[in-house]
């Protein structure tokens, strides 16, 4: 039982610390779009975006790999407070009990292994020495929060809008961003103008990310949120895949969330946490 508790917990890691080290595919509509020009469409896709203070649902996540083929699930929390944490807090089915909690946050990220009773600390820069994307925590939310963003800045002004590329079919729209690093952001959408999928790639990169938006639903305040995400990593050899389930979203209900590490848990390097994931 323990053991099938720390394989649950180091692929739900897995998936997070590969959302953060980033295919690319289109998806198709048979609604065409309307006619707008390219500040018209930003402005459009940034109307669709729900405005909050806090968000959180409970969600299922599936973890699998193509060379395994075998899928690890299990139930989480997702809470955020807009521009300060972001929490995901994994739990055991039925039993509800917290086995690990990772906290992100603008200048540091937690992590907490409840199983083995270890933790991680690390200034979030850390995550930009070891991955391939200059990820930021604005970033990382607007992804879970269907967002059209720029690398490094918290938001999006219409001053903003000149540095998108900008290109139309008669059924999907797409914005390119370029960061410093060469790495290139598309944000593709559909006639509701809601983002359908976000991709982050480097050209001659081997690894490239797919975050794709699907069954839109109601949040607690009657917005139109996604239910379910998708996020895809190509890699050499490989394609990790990481669904999340949302269920019953609310947004701007009071919360507090903790970011304490309990006392007598045990130090540990973040390239710890990352060789474990690459010997399973």
């Amino acid at each position: 039982m323990k053991r099938n508790k720390q394989q649950t917990f180091v692929c739900f890691l897995a998936g997070i610390i590969i959302l953060l080290s980033g295919c690319k595919t289109t998806r198709q509509t048979t609604v065409a779009l309307s006619k707008m020009n390219k500040d018209e469409r930003i402005e459009s896709i940034q109307n669709q975006s729900i405005p909050f203070n806090t968000l959180s649902s409970p969600l299922r996540f599936s973890f699998q790999t193509k060379k395994k083929k075998n899928t690890t699930s299990a139930n989480a929390q997702l809470r955020i407070i807009k521009d300060q944490i972001i929490q995901l807090s994994v739990r055991i089915p039925l039993l509800g009990t917290e086995v690990a909690r990772i906290s992100i946050m603008p200048e540091q990220i937690i992590i907490i292994d409840r199983i083995n009773k270890r933790y991680v600390s690390e200034p979030i820069q850390k995550l930009k020495e070891i991955t391939a994307f200059d990820f930021d925590f604005y970033s990382l939310q607007a992804l879970f929060t269907n967002q059209l963003f720029i690398a490094g800045k918290p938001a999006i002004t219409p001053a903003d809008y000149k540095t998108f590329q900008w290109s139309e079919d008669k059924f999907l729209s797409k914005l390119n961003n370029i960061d410093t690093q060469g790495i290139n952001y598309d944000f593709v959408s559909d006639y509701t103008n809601r983002i359908v999928q976000t991709e982050m790639y480097k050209e001659k990169a081997k690894a490239d990310l797919n975050w794709s938006y699907k069954n839109f639903g109601l949040t607690s305040n009657s917005l139109s949120f996604p239910m379910q995400m998708t996020m895809e990593l190509t890699v050499p050899n490989d394609l990790i895949t990481l669904n999340l389930a949302l269920n019953s979203v609310d947004i701007d209900t009071d919360f507090k969330l903790d970011t304490t590490i309990p006392k007598g848990y045990q130090p540990v390097e973040m390239e710890q946490i990352i060789k474990l994931l690459q010997s399973l």
